[in-house]
């Protein structure tokens, strides 16, 4: 098809969306960064610590479930506005508490309201964005994402902990405020009969990316241990490296799935997450170990663009919410999943051959996507 006759992409409101999704994300990534230091300071322990990272990934869940029905039953605009606004009064309150348990609390707050922010973020934009380009669209929109998350947890810990909670108020009240002004798609509101809150029709792209998050669980948790084991230099470089290859390829690897299909493009996009572990448990040196970091990051991009755009595809028109809310939650379930089990794994075989066993269970998946006859 000659581009020129491809549909606009770039609408005023998608453009506003991409803004007030990358202030949102600035605004929470403060915290999974931020927060520890200031919690060790208040006398919390290192399970604490784990604690609050549980505290804020099951409300999540739940919420984008929850959140997933109400943005099909009643519109974008009341569950995106709600959370944001949710997230700004909880993170005000966290830079005036002054216990670890009364941080706990707010953090599970926070979890509530991030899962509808999110998951209402994602499905406001789904609905901007022509099916024909739908891979390459959600690709462009990710970047929003991936450039917080790069930006984000530097910044606080850059700053003083009175600097990190401003920061995050005023970025989330910005998003709030920008959310007001965009044109969001009108759809029937009122319940419609008997609804599941999980998309069935979108499973199975949703596992394919609960599996490669597990693998993403262990990378972030362990990686950097492998590194020092190794000897690598400037350890850190390794999500550095893995973070502007996930950027890179979203895009591009997005419009390919648009072009030849999601599964053409989520087959070897499993292939290289199980290639970049094997090879990582293998790295023994600085250069390798980057460069599995890199390799890494190429793969996850490719599966994440495949798998989402097939989840959104497979969906009824009337139940995008709930398809973002089952991939979503997927996603966040494989992340907490992976860094216990892994975890667990390497207390009995080291990180090296942890990151074997992790990259062979992407075979599972593979085994998945080739079974399935759904359309693409």
């Amino acid at each position: 098809m000659p581009s020129q006759s491809l549909p606009s992409l770039f609408s005023r409101d998608y453009v506003l969306l991409i803004l007030m999704n990358f202030l949102l994300f600035m605004g929470f990534q403060l915290y999974p960064s931020g927060l520890p230091p200031y919690l060790k300071e208040l006398g919390a322990s290192d399970v604490i610590l784990g604690l609050a990272t549980f505290l804020i990934a099951i409300p999540a869940i739940a919420s984008r479930l929850l959140a997933g029905y109400f943005l099909d039953a009643y519109g974008r605009f009341g569950v995106l506005f709600c959370g944001l606004i949710l997230m700004t009064v909880v993170a005000y309150f966290l830079g005036l508490a002054g216990t670890v348990g009364m941080i706990l609390l707010l953090r599970g707050l926070h979890g509530i309201a991030w899962g509808a922010a999110a998951t209402g973020a994602v499905t406001a934009v789904t609905d901007l964005i022509p099916r024909s380009r739908l891979g390459e669209g959600m690709g462009i929109f990710s970047l929003s994402c991936a450039v917080a998350m790069a930006i984000a947890p530097a910044l606080a810990l850059s700053l003083p902990y009175t600097w990190m909670f401003r920061l995050g108020v005023w970025f989330l009240g910005a998003a709030a405020l920008l959310s007001l002004i965009v044109r969001y798609k009108k759809i029937a509101k009122g319940p419609r009969g008997p609804r599941t809150l999980i998309e069935r029709a979108s499973l199975m792209p949703a596992i394919i990316v609960a599996f490669s998050n597990a693998s993403y669980g262990a990378v972030v948790t362990f990686a950097a241990l492998l590194g020092y084991e190794r000897g690598a230099e400037h350890v850190g470089y390794f999500f550095a490296c893995y973070a502007i290859a996930l950027m890179v390829s979203r895009p591009y690897v997005g419009k390919l799935a648009d072009r030849w299909g999601c599964k053409t493009v989520i087959a070897p996009g499993i292939v290289l997450l199980l290639l970049s572990l094997v090879l990582l448990s293998l790295c023994f040196n600085t250069l390798t170990f980057l460069g599995c970091g890199a390799l890494y990051g190429l793969a996850q991009g490719t599966v994440m663009a495949g798998t989402q755009t097939l989840a959104i595809l497979r969906a009824p028109q009337d139940r995008i919410g709930a398809a973002n809310a089952t991939y979503s939650s997927c996603f966040d379930l494989g992340l907490g999943i992976g860094a216990v089990l892994f975890g667990a794994v390497s207390e009995f075989t080291g990180y090296a051959l942890m990151f074997t066993i992790c990259g062979l269970t992407q075979i599972l998946p593979f085994i998945i996507l080739k079974l399935d006859k759904g359309r693409d």
